[in-house]
């Protein structure tokens, strides 16, 4: 793998021309479930790639919100792919309300990754592959690798949903949830306790990032494309990943993907206490000291250290021989 440069997109310069012709050349297309359910799925060929980076998004994103990231990647060589999990960004709602963030069953989520994989990635980008998740999509990814372990080289998680930030004890919060779920009696999903519709709250005391400009961006993305807006998640959703985020934990020790956890120092949203215990001979974790959760939308100097470190771990584990790879 060539030498990664260190110079990325700028918080001081968002939404350039560049990028938005580059967005251009994306292509954005959607699959059916055998469900049902229609993902939304984009994906952009390097005319000579290094290795094909494979997103998976955290909860109420979409692959819109990460349209900085894709430039960046693909401007170090990468083809990139990117899906929009069920019931969020564009891909199909589950429940009446379409700002309720709801799944099923966790799993869904692996298998719908999973169909992305074989259906679309599979069939267009260049091996060696490598994934990129963040929050709940770090936590779909360890599964993912956890049931197909001969997938991907190598991967890396930002601030993975490994557990959750709860304002009372995990096991009350979950028999709580249980009690609520309305669904589990086959009505309609309902919120969680003090659950609402999407709000564009203010960046002050907002617990995702310290760089404002990414920020109003954000919030001025899901203000022009309405459909991507969530609000909270279902008491169905998080009993479903309160239990897939211990399963991560446990799944990481028996995972032979090489793991690499982007650790925010200041993250408020998930449970570093958890990750801290999946770290093993093949899951390694770096802090990134003072960043909000959302590491890939924060203030330059947070973030360039993540993507510098994120590609300096998949430069160990990739090169291109051939199309052989590595280790």
């Amino acid at each position: 793998m060539s030498q990664t440069s260190s110079t990325f997109s700028s918080e001081h310069l968002l939404n350039t021309a560049e990028q938005q012709a580059f967005w251009q050349t994306v292509v954005q297309d959607t699959l059916t479930t055998p469900d049902g359910v229609s993902l939304a799925f984009m994906f952009v060929k390097h005319p000579n790639p290094q290795a094909s980076i494979i997103i998976s998004s955290g909860r109420v994103e979409s692959y819109i919100k990460y349209q900085e990231l894709i430039f960046d990647l693909y401007q170090q060589g990468f083809s990139v792919f990117a899906i929009d999990h069920r019931g969020q960004g564009l891909s199909s709602r589950l429940t009446q309300n379409p700002h309720q963030g709801h799944v099923r069953r966790f799993n869904d989520y692996v298998d719908d990754f999973a169909l992305f994989i074989r259906t679309v990635v599979l069939k267009q980008a260049a091996e060696p592959l490598l994934l990129l998740g963040h929050s709940m999509g770090g936590a779909i990814g360890t599964l993912y690798l956890k049931e197909y372990p001969d997938t991907f080289t190598a991967a890396a998680f930002s601030a993975p949903m490994y557990g959750i930030k709860l304002p009372m004890p995990k096991g009350f919060v979950r028999w709580l949830a249980s009690k609520l779920d309305s669904s589990l009696n086959g009505g309609e999903p309902n919120y969680v306790l003090n659950g609402h519709n999407y709000q564009p709250g203010p960046f002050k005391g907002n617990d995702l990032t310290h760089s404002q400009s990414r920020y109003q961006h954000y919030r001025e993305q899901y203000e022009l494309q309405p459909e991507l807006q969530l609000g909270s998640p279902t008491n169905r959703w998080l009993m479903e990943s309160l239990d897939a985020a211990d399963s991560c934990v446990l799944a990481t020790a028996n995972i032979r993907t090489p793991i690499l956890i982007l650790q925010a120092g200041d993250d408020r949203v998930v449970d570093n206490a958890a990750q801290n215990l999946a770290v093993s001979t093949h899951c390694k974790l770096k802090v990134i000291e003072g960043a909000a959760h959302e590491i890939f939308m924060e203030k330059d100097s947070y973030r360039n250290q993540a993507l510098m470190e994120v590609l300096s771990f998949f430069t160990r584990y990739v090169a291109k021989d051939e199309g052989k790879l590595a280790v």
